[in-house]
């Protein structure tokens, strides 16, 4: 069996949507769907349901989902074990939050290995705190990740995408009749926020926010991936805060959001050490800018 139709199911069930899941897999919509049934049919079980608009998970899907996460993991770290033997060509190592294809970074990144069959590009996925550990032992030439709480004394920091934390409702919660919520208000309800372990920057940020109000939030739950945190909040009256940019590229029925009154803005960015002038970066880095 090809063990990377492990990987491809791992991310699908990551994002719950076909689309997003195949961006970030620089792969088509239609391919996936291809490993995915080339996946189902090999173990001769349905794994996803699929909706006219959305998919969920078989109990089967359930089931083998962290066998599959294991399996994956071996998979990109054999994939990295083999990355250092590039036949002559440059290689860029490049560390990137999960959060990648929300912020319309993949294209970018696929024009370039396009246009630079000379490098090796190999890709990834950790969470920011991760990735700095990566940086900072010069396992990765660069990070793409949130930059707010990064260092300008150690690291270069280049701003790709401007982005805000925005209150995610179900549209019959009380607050969806406003404009813009406060901090205030969103101290008085049960929130759901992403987890430390899939990306402690949201965490953080907004934790630190309600801190210097001296509020403390009612944290209801910790949602490891999106579409976990999406079905809460649609079926309940809890809040998420989210990006703004992830909530607009999957928002649907029944879900809105509105803007936090007086919360700071962020930039996604790409982040490599001072002073790091590697000819593969320093291109890389002029191509994204531009692209």
């Amino acid at each position: 069996m090809d063990l990377s139709l492990f990987y491809y199911f791992t991310a699908l069930s990551k994002y719950m949507n076909f689309s997003t899941a195949a961006e970030e897999l620089y792969l088509s919509q239609s391919s996936l769907s291809k490993r995915i049934k080339s996946l189902e049919t090999k173990l001769d079980m349905e794994l996803f349901i699929r909706h006219p608009r959305t998919i969920e998970l078989t109990e089967a899907g359930k089931a083998i989902l962290p066998y599959a996460v294991h399996i994956s993991n071996e998979y990109e770290m054999m994939k990295e074990a083999l990355a250092g033997y590039t036949d002559g060509r440059s290689l860029l190592r490049i560390a990137a939050i999960s959060f990648l294809s929300y912020y319309g970074m993949m294209n970018g990144i696929s024009l370039y290995i396009k246009d630079n069959p000379g490098v090796n590009v190999n890709i990834k996925e950790i969470n920011s705190q991760h990735g700095m550990e990566l940086l900072d032992t010069d396992r990765v030439d660069a990070c793409m990740m949130f930059s707010k709480l990064v260092s300008t004394d150690k690291y270069n920091k280049y701003p790709l995408v401007k982005d805000e934390m925005v209150a995610v409702m179900n549209e019959n919660h009380p607050l969806a009749m406003r404009d813009t919520v406060t901090l205030e208000q969103l101290g008085n309800q049960e929130l759901v926020l992403i987890s430390e372990r899939d990306e402690p920057f949201f965490k953080n940020f907004i934790l630190e926010e309600f801190q210097k109000r001296d509020i403390t939030p009612k944290i209801r739950a910790y949602g490891v991936w999106i579409s976990a945190i999406w079905t809460i909040v649609k079926q309940s009256s809890s809040i998420s805060v989210l990006p703004k940019k992830v909530t607009e590229r999957i928002a649907g029925t029944g879900i809105v959001y509105r803007r936090i009154h007086e919360l700071p803005e962020f930039h996604f960015s790409l982040i490599t050490k001072y002073d790091y002038n590697k000819k593969v970066i320093v291109d890389f880095i002029r191509y994204i800018k531009n692209h």
